[in-house]
């Protein structure tokens, strides 16, 4: 590890030590034990709301220590077992706590989850579909710090491409379930709908273009409880977008000691020199307010960029004066002119942010029926981007402005906001929760390193013409060339209003029959704000050839007057869920749900689930639902126009090609056969085994179903001089065009496994976990090619790169084996992740140079020992630098030696420190 970091942690560690003791502790201890006296090992015992836990060792023994006096409750819980609650008074000192926890039925997650059920569920209960609980100590050891790729790490069936040169996306990227679109999953916060990014997911990779979806890593990672990930279509039980599952994330709450963590790491590899050093610092604290608690959590993540992009051997400054790159090694061997190489960047852009969260409960009555409740973050980030690199010679530069060429780099500012609160209780022997949510996500086009061609050399004065030839006068003195260019924002919002209601009826069942319902109402914005003058405005002033240059800024034209959209639509939903135990084997769920969208109309969809448990060791599971998905406001009305490069055959090189993104309402669109856009209906089928074979071991197979019909997403390019010359009767002076269209039916299927095992390993114990995953996506049918592209040389609504996104981008199976040792005060980890293979072409390579990339395996490790209230922790990520296969030439244009579509990245070792503190 570099000696900076080293000596940053070293000294943050001085200082967490240094803090003052608050409040006294105590160190509670005993054994856990099963009802005929054996130990149980791997039994986890916590101090509710805390994060205050410990593992009990071979013999059952455990240890708490830091124990807050006062009352407590402990919770003991191990998989096989029903959980074991002890409310105690707590005192300084030692004390002693043991607990005998009794056979339960199988188990998938030891502990109540939300999702999955409206009814209440625990570690003796059986669910109809499956979900997956990762609990704080798992989402702690994954060596990350972003949401998206610890959930990545922890469920297979997930998928967190990194972006590169993918413009907004190498800022805000997106993850997907089960290998759908961003948008098919349901983000829960608190069991809260999340709100969506205002970002349209156009250059992302592993994904078919066009979705919208959420930004988990606007989160803070310190703040969550517990990550439930429900592996089933569920868009009668919580709404649509629930068409490959939900993702609720539980955030801590209650009283519990302040925490700092910091974690400090770096790329360490042979190959590249050291880079992408990420620092992060958060904490939390929840305390008593009132009759009420209440949770702060706070995190700082600084992120330095990675780069993997290998020398250019193309001409720079003049011509004959490209350098000679060794074709093997991506560096190079002559060197012919004065820019500093690599001058691509291909890896992970630099990013800053600083995520706030807050979690309120406040008890209404004494009794503790009812209770107000709060909560919602704010966060920051600021992120670059890089586009493709504009030589000195290329004929959109100027070199009076930039003698050695320039990289356009996109620098946004991205601010997102939520925020929840609402009463829920108890009263008659309903339960109840009323409630509202708004959320907030904007996205600030900020560019640096760019310019607008059209306005010529001159910075400090104008220089363009004009579209009359004169070049300005006192009263209208021209548009000086910029560097740095606001090109527009976007802005998403939502505010939502909800009511849920149930309650259990005897109805002579073997257990009561759970009947719910509820009903809501959102409101959805989406704004687009154009950018800047200088962003999008046509300057006249014509290249060395007398040609005219093209408007707008590099790499991102700003959004022009006409994208400007200030768009709001309502939806009203309401549902129906029961759920019974028809008998001591079976258990039923059914869910209807009605919506009604103010601009695309109503639809019911329904779910059926059941439960069927032959004996105590083995459960089966099946469920059958349809679901469907509204076309998001910004999937109606986005606009835009950017640059990107495409490999010329005839010459060997890149060439730019401008085009635009444009409404199914707008007349270029209608003008190349644009339909106005319909509603995603889906069906899902899913079916599974439970077992318990041997009392310290547990195993899921689950098999799913998803077709989904009228799929939303954006056409192939339209790039030919006949779509060209289309779009110029119509106004626009671009070579290519695309537009969103209900254009695709597909099919999803594969099979889901889980598998714990917990043995005795001397004094302590470990525990096994192998979670895997096996999908396939495929395209049935394709729309019809619009009769106004007929005879223009387009082939297709969809080009390669889209099936290839949609087929093949994603590897068909994944897995992992985690083994944790665990001894007392001390820790370890392995974890061996492996990736199937996949397709990618390189968005701009041409259509028929698909490459298949082979599967990899990575393994992470951590330590970690625990002195008292400080844990130190060393571990790295991939520690046998392990990267994917070489790109060919055709798709990484002899520059990205690797595929951008790899589901790990291309960055190789990650080497880190962290250290927690637990305050008092």
């Amino acid at each position: 590890m570099p000696r900076s970091v080293v000596r940053w942690l070293l000294v943050l560690s001085c200082t967490l030590l240094a803090a003052p003791l608050a409040a006294q502790t105590a160190t509670v201890e005993g054994t856990v034990k099963d009802s005929a006296g054996a130990p149980v090992a791997g039994a986890t015992v916590t101090v509710q709301r805390t994060a205050i836990r410990a593992v009990s060792g071979a013999s059952g023994r455990y240890v708490l220590r830091g124990v807050p006096a006062g009352e407590q409750t402990f919770v003991a819980r191990a998989i096989g077992f029903s959980p074991v609650t002890a409310t105690v008074e707590v005192a300084a000192g030692t004390m002693q706590q043991d607990f005998t926890l009794p056979r339960a039925a199988v188990q998938i997650a030891p502990m109540e989850v939300v999702v999955g059920s409206r009814a209440r569920h625990t570690a003796a209960e059986e669910l109809a579909v499956p979900v997956d609980v990762f609990q704080p100590e798992q989402i702690q050891r994954q060596g990350s710090t972003e949401t998206s790729q610890i959930l990545q790490s922890l469920s297979p069936s997930v998928n967190f491409p990194r972006q590169s040169i993918a413009d907004a996306d190498d800022i805000v990227r997106p993850f997907t379930l089960r290998g759908l679109s961003p948008d098919h999953t349901l983000v829960l916060v608190n069991g809260v709908r999340r709100h969506r990014i205002a970002n349209v997911h156009i250059f992302a990779y592993g994904m078919a273009a066009g979705s919208t979806g959420v930004d988990l890593n606007a989160l803070p990672s310190s703040a969550i409880g517990r990550m439930e990930v429900l592996r089933d279509g569920a868009s009668a039980q919580y709404g649509s977008d629930a068409i490959a599952g939900v993702v609720n994330l539980v955030i801590k709450d209650g009283v519990f000691a302040p925490y700092v963590t910091a974690d400090a790491g770096q790329y360490l590899n042979g190959d590249y020199p050291n880079d992408g050093t990420t620092v992060n610092v958060n904490g939390g604290w929840g305390f008593k307010l009132g009759k009420g608690t209440l949770g702060l959590f706070a995190e700082y993540r600084k992120r330095n960029p990675t780069n993997r992009a290998w020398a250019d051997n193309t001409d720079q400054v003049v011509p004959g004066d490209a350098d000679s790159v060794d074709a093997n090694t991506g560096r190079v061997v002559i060197k012919r002119n004065p820019v500093d190489m690599p001058n691509y960047h291909w890896g992970d852009g630099a990013a800053k942010d600083l995520m706030t969260f807050a979690n309120l409960r406040y008890p209404v009555n004494a009794a503790g029926t009812s209770e107000l409740y709060a909560f919602g973050g704010w966060s920051f980030r600021q992120g670059t981007g890089n586009g493709f690199r504009r030589t000195a010679l290329d004929s959109r530069n100027w070199p009076q402005i930039y003698p050695l060429g320039f990289l356009p780099t996109f620098a946004p500012d991205v601010h997102d906001a939520s925020a929840a609160a609402g009463i829920r209780g108890v009263t008659a022997g309903w339960n109840y929760d009323l409630g509202g949510t708004f959320g907030r996500n904007g996205f600030k086009y900020n560019l640096k390193n760019t310019l607008n061609s059209s306005l010529g050399p001159c910075l400090d004065v104008a220089c363009a013409p004009g579209e009359d030839g004169i070049l300005g006068t006192a009263d209208d003195p021209g548009i000086p060339n910029k560097t740095d260019i606001f090109a527009g924002q976007l802005d998403a919002r939502e505010a939502a209003a909800q009511l849920s209601v149930s309650k259990g009826f005897d109805v002579g069942l073997a257990e009561p029959l759970n009947v719910a319902f509820g009903m809501g109402y959102r409101r959805e914005y989406y704004k687009i704000r154009r950018g800047e003058l200088a962003s999008y405005v046509q300057g006249f002033y014509p290249d060395a050839n007398g040609d005219l240059q093209p408007a707008g800024s590099q790499v991102f034209a700003g959004f022009q007057p006409a994208d400007e959209v200030d768009d709001s639509r309502g939806n009203f939903g309401s549902y129906l869920d029961v759920e019974a135990a028809l008998s001591r084997q079976v258990l039923a769920n059914a869910a209807a749900r009605f919506e009604d969208y103010s601009d695309f109309g109503s639809r019911v969809t329904g779910k059926l689930a059941l439960r069927y448990q032959p004996q105590k060791r083995v459960v089966f599971r099946a469920a059958a639902s349809t679901g469907f998905r509204a076309p998001t406001l910004s999937q109606r009305t986005y606009s835009s126009r950017t640059t990107t490069f495409v490999l010329d055959t005839q010459t060997g090189r890149q060439k730019a090609i401008d085009f635009g993104i444009f409404p199914v309402a707008s007349a270029p669109a209608r003008a190349l056969g644009a339909q106005p856009l319909k509603y995603e209906t889906a069906v899902n089928l899913s079916g599974g085994v439970a077992l318990t074979p041997v009392d310290n071991l547990t195993l899921t197979v689950d098999a799913y179903y998803i077709r989904i019909s009228n799929r939303i997403g954006l056409t192939g390019l339209f790039a030919t001089d006949s779509v060209a010359a289309i779009l110029a009767n119509a106004g626009l002076n671009v070579g290519g065009a695309q537009y969103f269209t209900n254009g695709l039916k597909t099919k999803t299927y594969g099979v889901d496994v889980t598998a714990n095992l917990t043995v005795p390993a001397g004094a302590g114990t470990v525990d096994f976990t192998l979670a895997a995953n096996y999908g396939k996506n495929r395209i049935i049918s394709e729309g019809a090619l619009p009769a106004q592209l007929e005879g223009t040389g387009v082939t297709g609504l969809f080009d390669v790169l889209t099936r290839i996104a949609l087929e093949k981008e994603r590897p068909e199976w994944r897995g992992s084996l985690t083994g944790q040792y665990t001894l007392a005060r001390f820790h370890g980890l392995a974890r061996a992740s492996s990736y199937g293979k996949f397709t990618s072409a390189q968005l701009g390579a041409c259509d028929a140079c698909a490459q298949t990339y082979g599967s990899k395996t990575l393994v992470d490790v951590e330590v970690g020992y625990k002195f008292g209230q400080v844990g130190l922790n060393l571990g790295a990520r991939n520690i046998f630098d392990t990267y994917p296969d070489k790109a060919s030439l055709d798709n990484g244009f002899g520059l990205f030696p690797y595929p951008a579509a790899s589901p790990f990245g291309y960055n190789g070792r990650f080497v880190y420190a962290r250290t927690e503190l637990t305050l008092f």
